[in-house]
């Protein structure tokens, strides 16, 4: 996005906050950290996806996606029936 455009919007949202705090003064500092920080924050989450190499996704997502037990962990597996040991 061009720098100017920037500072617009940013001005633009720091006015807005001036405005919903009822026009009062002193607090422009404020108001335009915190414009900062939110007009920061809208572009962040709308960055473009990186393209990525088809085979390299495909080699990372190739194999099994059901979760391994941990060995020794004593859990049952789904369909094993589970069998417990009588003190004696």
């Amino acid at each position: 996005m061009d720098k100017s455009k920037l500072q617009d919007e940013i001005a633009r949202v720091a006015y807005e906050l001036f405005e919903k705090r009822g026009c009062v003064a002193g607090y422009h500092v404020d108001d335009w950290i915190e414009a900062e920080r939110i007009v920061t924050a809208r572009y962040a989450k709308q960055k473009p996806a990186v393209k990525k190499d088809p085979k390299t996704v495909a080699a990372k997502t190739t194999g099994s996606l059901k979760p391994k037990a941990a060995a020794g962990s004593g859990k049952a597996r789904p369909g094993k029936k589970v069998t417990e040991k009588k003190k004696g």
